[in-house]
């Protein structure tokens, strides 16, 4: 049987990379750290790190170790929620969405933590596709996207809609060839967002997203606009995710011909039961997306005609 203690140890050192930072975390010596690896490699009989000065690589056994010690922390979850009293009031609540939504989110669901002490949130920002895989997988318990799905695992359930914005650099040209003259910053949802609100209002000019010249890529969501506000390129993003950016000054907002409005769906795992806590956090999503609210409100961005010059 692999000693807890050990691999506890282990899975910390993978996550921080750094012996010392492991040594701290656990209030233990370096030298304690690196005893405890040693032991458990004893016990695989495998090496499980590949040390190179005071950095390492996993080994393929270490790697397999990883996936393990994930697997046993997801499992005791699962077991401590499955057996302890379900407490409308108390517990975990895990919820999967992206970044902009997350953004838009998280201040409701700490109001809530701070009304009910017991309460703990865990938000995972990450791409619909990311979404949909932590709640088939029990990663997380809701998640929230913005494409219908089609797995039969899984159900949904249609909350409102985010305006899509297509963002230029303010006092940019918005015409078509202005547009390729920029450039696209993609992200991780930056052609799916992207495919809608082009496909939509420059029907004889678009021909997909690979066709349009790309100066830049970020998977930060707080960074996204950042080289839009320097005038090095253009994006497709949220609404509420562009009324985030700390300098509405330096960016514009292109009023095209046809508003895209892209659903919001709330997706569950199908035939498992969630706790009682989850109802809170569904009646917090009513409140937010209710008769079909669009999420965000207008905090003074200027916006461009599509045909301005």
């Amino acid at each position: 049987m692999i000693n807890p203690v050990f691999l506890r140890t282990f899975m910390s050192l993978v996550k921080t990379n750094h012996f010392t930072r492991t040594a701290e975390l656990l209030h233990m010596t370096q030298p304690g750290v690196s005893q405890h690896i040693q032991k458990l490699e004893a016990q695989i009989g495998k090496a499980l790190l590949n040390r190179h000065g005071k950095s390492f690589e996993l080994t393929a056994a270490g790697d397999s170790l990883y996936q393990y010690g994930i697997q046993q922390a997801q499992a005791e979850s699962e077991l401590l929620n499955t057996i302890a009293e379900d407490d409308r009031y108390a517990g975990e609540c895990r919820l999967a969405c992206s970044g902009s939504m997350a953004m838009q989110l998280y201040p409701e669901l700490l109001r809530l933590q701070q009304r009910f002490a017991n309460l703990s949130m865990s938000i995972e920002a990450a791409p619909n596709a990311a979404i949909f895989e932590r709640v088939k997988t029990n990663q997380s318990d809701m998640g929230l996207v913005t494409q219908p799905i089609t797995d039969p695992k899984l159900e949904q359930t249609l909350l409102g809609e985010d305006e899509l914005c297509l963002v230029v650099p303010n006092g940019s040209k918005s015409s078509w060839e202005s547009l390729m003259e920029l450039g696209f910053i993609n992200h991780p949802d930056g052609y799916h967002y992207g495919i809608q609100q082009l496909e939509a209002n420059f029907p004889n000019e678009f021909r997909g997203m690979e066709s349009i010249p790309q100066s830049g890529y970020i998977n930060q969501l707080s960074q996204i606009l950042l080289p839009v506000s320097q005038r090095l390129g253009f994006t497709v993003l949220p609404k509420s995710s562009v009324e985030a950016f700390p300098f509405p000054d330096k960016i514009s907002i292109v009023e095209l011909a046809v508003p895209v409005n892209e659903p919001v769906y709330l997706i569950t795992k199908k035939h498992r039961s969630l706790p009682k806590r989850y109802q809170l956090i569904k009646d917090s999503l009513a409140e937010q997306w209710g008769d079909g609210k669009r999420i965000g409100c207008d905090n003074g961005l200027r916006k461009r005609s599509a045909t301005s010059l």
